[in-house]
């Protein structure tokens, strides 16, 4: 246990960003750079090895990262553990916890709490190191696959096993709150954190502004989707919403921001549907675009539509809103408890339903809003006051 006042905190994540992809779990860095001004934060970071990963590809990156990083207020470590791709994921438990061990040996171990911010192979090892060293440790639920309920293996057990072990629980929604107590968690163990928003990046610029320098049409009406180009994402459902719209004066231009992603390329799908209901002229594929022209993006829109079948905690959302945009949004992950924590910043619909999706799209056009207040209203949800409830939770 530290002697100083200030809160020595060892965070442990299989999901971080690294020199290789600096925007992986981006969400988990700027948490925990925000909590690394009121505490001090050390950040170890496993990365998997394997000797099959220089034969493929898309793993040919990871020997690039180096041992340390130091990123904003954080030092990240970045040690090796054995992972085979696809397979033996039971052999991950004793090599991811001997790579932070590796680290602890080097570092010593001085700290107050142990943060999780992913559940495999993450639960295990903070329990052995809580239970070595004495000192409380907690997880963060980041989306539903963090249960691993669809895997059906040994991360299933162990999750379920470990969640009900961990002294605390962040969940970024109710929704996976209301999945962990249902799995036996007690409610007493579980708050309800979601991720803050950088104010910074994303704020209100004037719609005619942010249209010019994306050269857009000022008569345009712009409902914007952002995300990968998967099945997940409902991009479909906004097509079809559209070819639902009978008088072509109230269709709107819906453009679509992303390319693949990790989940597959739902490109050529969406493509057919978009030729089948005739709106080749009113769905734009831009393709993925810089991060910083994602503000610009946000105020040039009428509308953003987060139309997902699943989400964790959806940043896009939170950053729409924060420059102001008003947000049609499907009751997935944490888009509740961010649509109804202020009044007027959108409707939210089910998943699947193309017809709410229609009328709550068209309602929101037709409004007359203020984006400055909201944008106002919206931009106390900074990642300083994320991380300030985690030292309350």
């Amino acid at each position: 246990m530290s002697s100083s006042n200030r809160k020595k905190i060892l965070a442990i994540s299989y999901l971080f960003p690294n020199s290789e992809k600096p925007n992986h779990g981006i969400f988990v860095y700027n948490r925990l750079n925000a909590m690394a001004k009121y505490a001090d934060v050390t950040v170890i970071n496993p990365i998997p090895w394997s000797p099959l990963h220089s034969f493929i590809d898309k793993f040919k990156h990871l020997r690039n990262i180096p041992a340390k990083t130091q990123r904003g207020n954080l030092t990240i470590y970045h040690p090796r553990y054995l992972s085979i791709p696809g397979y033996a994921k039971g052999i991950e438990i004793p090599t991811y916890r001997s790579a932070v061990k590796k680290v602890i040996n080097e570092i010593g171990f001085d700290f107050d709490l142990i943060d999780l911010h992913w559940t495999f192979p993450d639960l295990p090892t903070g329990d052995y190191l809580s239970n070595r060293y004495g000192v409380p440790y907690r997880v963060t639920l980041r989306g539903m696959e963090a249960f691993h309920i669809q895997d059906g293996d040994v991360r299933q057990a162990s999750v379920a096993q470990y969640l009900n072990k961990v002294d605390s629980i962040i969940s970024l929604s109710t929704e996976m709150a209301n999945q962990a107590i249902s799995m036996g968690v007690s409610p007493e163990k579980v708050t309800v954190i979601r991720n803050g928003v950088d104010t910074e990046m994303f704020y209100y610029k004037p719609v005619e502004e942010s249209r010019a320098l994306l050269k857009l049409p000022k008569e345009h009406r712009i409902v914007l989707g952002v995300g990968s180009l998967i099945h997940r994402k409902g991009f479909d459902v906004v097509i079809k919403a559209m070819a639902e719209i009978e008088s072509k004066e109230k269709l709107f231009h819906f453009y679509i921001l992303g390319s693949e992603g990790p989940e597959g390329d739902y490109r050529s799908e969406l493509k057919k549907l978009v030729r089948e209901k005739e709106l080749e002229n009113f769905v734009h594929f831009v393709g993925a675009v810089p991060n910083e022209t994602l503000v610009d993006w946000y105020n040039a829109a009428d509308v953003f539509c987060l139309s997902s079948r699943g989400e964790g905690s959806p940043n896009v959302l939170t950053e729409a809103l924060a420059c102001g945009c008003s947000a049609v949004s499907t009751k997935v992950g944490s888009a509740p408890d961010i649509m109804e924590s202020e009044k007027g910043l959108g409707v939210l619909v089910d998943v699947d339903d193309s017809h709410n999706m229609r009328d709550a799209l068209l309602q929101l056009l037709a409004k007359e809003n203020d984006r400055q207040q909201r944008a106002e209203v919206f931009g106390k949800y900074t990642w300083d006051w994320c991380a300030k409830q985690t030292f309350d939770e």
